[in-house]
């Protein structure tokens, strides 16, 4: 299959912008947002001035002599330019050949890593919190249902016992009954 990447992404060379050329390209960029960000007619920013140092004992090109500046500034004989000050100016924006600055999308990448896990720590505790509610609204239906069931067991014993008083009651009722009847079949023996 054919790669999604574009051709060079992947090149073993890529080289490092000269402190110009970045100068240049940090330059290009802030006009460009500036353009973006501000309305017509606002004055144009300043270049953005970095402290470009040679190569030789990192000597700052501001405290070098006027005379020894080609010196520092020309290439050794030998060297391949690859890409003028002009040329680096001309440049439109970022390739893959050179440094991408992905700083951006690291941080949105970890604001959204943020987010989703202050979201996903608030479902636990919203979860937890259900589970707490649950388990003492169960305990509690427990609870009741014991008690429940114990007062059923009580009520049915009391039934019980009432009903056996009853029966007693009854059977006390009839030999009362039948106490009196010969009681009064005695007195009427008694008077005749």
């Amino acid at each position: 299959p054919a790669s999604l990447l574009p051709p060079g992404f992947l090149s073993p060379r890529i080289q490092p912008l000269s402190p110009r050329a970045r100068e240049a390209e940090m330059n290009a960029i802030a006009s460009t947002l500036y353009r973006l960000l501000h309305p017509a007619g606002t004055p144009p920013l300043l270049p953005v001035a970095t402290p470009s140092t040679s190569r030789r004992a990192g000597i700052h090109e501001a405290d070098t002599l006027p005379q020894n500046m080609p010196l520092l500034t020309a290439p050794r004989t030998g060297c391949k330019v690859e890409e003028s000050s002009a040329a680096a100016a001309r440049w439109s924006g970022p390739t893959m050949t050179h440094g991408v600055d992905c700083s951006y999308v690291e941080t949105r990448l970890q604001d959204t890593e943020r987010r989703v896990m202050a979201a996903l720590e608030l479902v636990n505790q919203r979860v937890s919190y259900q589970v707490d509610v649950c388990t003492r609204e169960s305990s509690e239906f427990c609870t009741r249902h014991h008690d429940a069931q114990k007062d059923g067991a009580a009520v049915r014993a009391e039934i019980e016992v009432l009903r056996n008083e009853r029966l007693a009651y009854e059977q006390e009722g009839i030999q009362t009954r039948e106490a009196l009847a010969r009681s009064e079949a005695h007195c009427r023996a008694l008077e005749a």
